[in-house]
């Protein structure tokens, strides 16, 4: 389910985290990223302002969505149905969660939208399976075992892709590579909100240079 998504984030390699709300940032921070070479981004849903924050968390779904075509453009931390709606009407191309809530799950399915959950055990990787899943967010990576869990998991599900985030950093990122089960990173050190405040555009494009080249 959901093969062509899948293999543009297998080829994006790294997709920073981005907590943002400010639409006057968000173009300028993709454009930085692509100069980079990375051609995806996730936009988190995290915020402490109710609906006026995911209100403009969406904006920058949609300015980037809509300026940076080339961008292929996620929403994260996607707690319910709800807030997978907004992602995609702002034109948010894949879902990502931090676990799985099979409501956010079903609505994503219903709709023909790509969907990550979170899991981080066996369990949850057997219900995402039923629900036909084969490519899933493994999180909280650092503090769930890392690359050990990874390749344990590897073992009794051998069809089974993640993409990795939490705790990932230009000190272990290459690690995580090494684990055949892994389709992508996820990661904010290249993104940091310092970073994102000041405009610091220039740096964000040189710590995404740093990041592919970390890996060959």
């Amino acid at each position: 389910m959901f093969d062509e998504l899948s293999e543009k984030i297998k080829n994006a390699r790294i997709i920073p985290v981005v907590k943002m709300d400010d639409t006057e940032k968000a173009v300028p921070l993709a454009k930085a990223l692509l100069e980079g070479g990375i051609s995806a981004i996730e936009i988190t849903f995290r915020t402490t302002e109710g609906e006026a924050g995911y209100k403009k968390i969406a904006e920058c779904i949609k300015k980037v969505s809509t300026e940076v075509p080339q961008m292929l453009v996620g929403a994260g931390t996607v707690i319910n149905p709800s807030l997978a709606e907004k992602a995609v009407e702002a034109g948010a191309q894949f879902i990502v969660s931090p676990g799985f809530n099979p409501s956010t799950v079903d609505w994503c399915i219903a709709k023909n939208v790509p969907v990550y959950p979170g899991v981080n055990n066996p369990s949850l990787v057997e219900v995402a399976l039923e629900k036909g899943l084969s490519v899933l967010k493994f999180f909280p990576a650092e503090v769930s075992g890392g690359t050990k869990m990874l390749k344990a998991l590897a073992g009794p599900f051998p069809t089974v892709k993640f993409m990795a985030t939490g705790g990932i950093s230009e000190k272990n990122v290459k690690e995580y590579f090494g684990c055949k089960n892994l389709v992508a990173v996820g990661g904010s050190w290249m993104v940091s909100e310092t970073l994102i405040n000041e405009k610091n555009w220039q740096e964000i494009t040189r710590l995404s240079k740093e990041a592919l080249a970390a890996l060959d």
